[in-house]
């Protein structure tokens, strides 16, 4: 199967679905009792920006923080019955009518209608729906909490420019906040509606005699604003889903809460999220199911690279090793494997990458070193010096997390190593070596070639799985 037969088809996202298919295609996956974890993610992350665009991004300290998760793992729900839907209506065309697996270019032509479909044309309503929906979500937060100074709420007419007439007998529509009235009619509660509510001290008005005709469109006749819904379960993605559907989507969605909930609160809910959709990445490149996340000294210790000691390429394999640490503080039980005359860096070239893309940002791009002769030009520092270096790593060290260290040594070549700050305190450790306080690095240091990053907040990235041992 080559990429060529795929590219160009697809405007949600080429490469998402490039993967999907080959997927799909290959049994990589058993559509009935699995989700497809390319289409899975990209569907989660765009109705997630969807919500996040409607409600906007909470802190753990905003009175809606508790709210706006159960907005986001509710969209893990939605996504999940969305893609198990698309996957079994795409999987049912495999075959053909004696039962042989259709040549994956005629499938192709059968597929990429369903794919448009589901994917690309409802996926833009479902967008522009769920950020509707979830505005109205922080409106009827709002309403609530103001409804002993404004007990009313008003439906305001609708902003489109070709309004639907379905709507029009409720503009103008004065009811308490706690009125019946809401869990029947409401601004939203058909596809693309955009009506809005005005809270208001004005007096209520008559309910209007509409006999029935406006009901709510199925998944959309709840109130996001009370139950973090933006589509309810009446959607058709689940009511006529496939067989398995549910027992599918709920061992996922339990699988990444699981993950997000044992992850620490130096993280923010979107880069746990992150986090937890690409554990399963790793786990599906490992071919194992990750752990319990790791302490410090269940991770490090020499655990990461045992073999040090004991042969060459075990002595310079410093950019397997911290990674490593990493794979074993996420909860997988990983040894580096050995740089046998470069196997590191060829492994990383055969998959199309660079050392410095072996963690990512959440976006998927490559993080930036920052390195002290960049800084430098930046402070505008004629030299480089011991304790300028210093001065580099504390402001690189802010934030509590762990960090990947570059240095260049005095005497020649150069070395990878970790430090972790927690409670403002620093800890520089070595994975490779099992050294517990690497602090004395610093004083060989070339000062001007030194670069950090961030690693616990970045994602592993599963391309460089063939580095590693798992036990």
């Amino acid at each position: 199967m080559e990429d060529k037969q795929v590219e160009t088809l697809f405007s949600f996202d080429e490469e998402v679905l490039k993967k999907a298919l080959k997927n799909i295609y290959s049994k990589d996956f058993h559509p009935l009792t699995e989700i497809e974890g390319n289409l899975f993610d990209a569907t989660w992350k765009t109705i997630n920006e969807a919500a996040d665009k409607g409600f906007g991004t909470r802190k753990p300290d905003d009175p809606d923080y508790d709210f706006y998760r159960e907005i986001r793992m509710n969209n893990a729900v939605f996504a999940a019955f969305k893609v198990h839907r698309a996957q079994n209506d795409m999987a049912a065309l495999l075959l053909d009518e004696n039962g042989k697996l259709r040549p994956f270019e005629q499938w192709l032509k059968l597929v990429m209608p369903i794919a448009d479909h589901q994917m690309a044309d409802w996926m833009r309503t479902e967008y522009d729906t769920a950020v509707i929906r979830a505005h109205q979500a922080a409106d009827w937060r709002q309403f609530e909490r103001e409804k002993d100074i404004l007990p009313n709420l008003k439906w305001m007419p609708s902003t489109s420019v070709h309004p639907g007439a379905d709507h029009r007998i409720f503009w103008g529509t004065i009811r308490p906040v706690d009125d019946p009235f809401w869990n029947e009619h409401r601004p939203g509660d058909r596809w693309n509606c955009k009506c809005t509510l005005s809270s208001t001290d004005e007096a209520p008005t008559a309910v209007p005699d509409e006999n029935g005709q406006n009901k709510a469109h199925d998944g959309l006749e709840n109130n996001p604003g009370k139950d973090g819904k933006l589509f309810s379960d009446k959607h058709p993605y689940v009511t006529e889903a496939h067989p398995g559907a549910r027992k599918a989507v709920d061992a996922l969605t339990k699988r990444i809460n699981e993950m997000i909930a044992e992850m620490p609160d130096n993280l923010t809910l979107e880069e746990k999220t992150d986090i937890a959709r690409n554990n399963l990445k790793i786990e599906k490149a490992l071919g194992v199911t990750k752990g319990k996340p790791m302490t410090y000294e269940q991770a490090n210790k020499g655990k990461e690279n045992p073999k040090f000691g004991k042969e060459e390429g075990y002595r310079v394999n410093c950019q397997t090793c911290t990674v490593t640490h990493m794979l074993r503080r996420l909860g997988f039980d990983t040894e580096a494997k050995p740089n046998i005359r470069q196997s590191a860096y060829n492994e990383m070239a055969k998959q199309g990458i660079t050392w410095e893309e072996r963690f990512l940002n959440r976006d998927g791009t490559k993080p930036d070193y920052d390195y002290t002769y960049k800084w430098q030009v930046r402070k505008g520092y004629q030299v480089m010096n011991a304790n300028r270096l210093k001065e580099y790593f504390r402001e690189k060290f802010r934030e509590d997390g762990i960090y990947e260290i570059y240095c260049a040594w005095k005497g020649g070549s150069a070395h990878v190593f970790c430090a972790e700050v927690t409670e403002g305190k620093t800890r520089f450790f070595d994975p490779q070596t099992g050294k517990d306080d690497a602090s004395n690095y610093i004083q060989s240091m070339k000062a001007n070639r030194v670069g950090v990053i961030r690693i616990d907040n970045k994602l592993v990235n599963p391309k460089i799985m063939g580095l590693f041992i798992t036990k």
